[in-house]
């Protein structure tokens, strides 16, 4: 029995060592899943998302739910960088999810609940739009077509 625990060991391993080498991003089951089968060692959908909900436990990592048809997102908790108090934006075109770290978005929640009565919660709270990189070749592509 001691073989099983110690793949267990080497799965639970891979995935947290995954985990913080991404620790800047939003990983799904899949993307890890993917990772570690390029890597020559498969591990299971189901056992990556008992091993990521035992870290969410102890804290080790957060856990997301952007929306019903992407499903849950984890990212590495780094002690010095907390993930709670910000809101998030989803690139509609290329799927990044981008910590939105901006007193003014601070201040329309302030309004929100001062003048509305509503307290938003960072943690579930994702706008949707099209990031910086992916806008960029449609601008320069209308740019031309304006003055080319």
């Amino acid at each position: 029995m001691s073989g099983t625990s110690g793949y267990k060991t080497r799965q639970r391993e891979s995935i947290l060592r995954y985990m913080t080498e991404h620790k800047d991003s939003h990983v799904t089951v899949n993307t890890i899943s993917d990772y570690l089968s390029q890597q020559g060692t498969p591990v299971g959908t189901a056992t990556i998302y008992r091993h990521l909900e035992k870290l969410v436990e102890q804290g080790m990592v957060r856990k997301y739910m952007v929306d019903a048809s992407t499903g849950a997102c984890f990212q590495f908790v780094t002690p010095d960088r907390q993930c709670h108090e910000h809101y998030h934006l989803k690139c509609e075109r290329c799927g990044k999810l981008i910590h939105l770290e901006c007193h003014f978005a601070k201040e329309l929640a302030n309004h929100i609940y001062a003048e509305h009565g509503f307290a938003i919660d960072p943690l579930r709270t994702v706008f949707y739009g099209i990031c910086q990189e992916c806008a960029a070749p449609a601008a320069a592509a209308e740019e031309e077509t304006t003055h080319g």
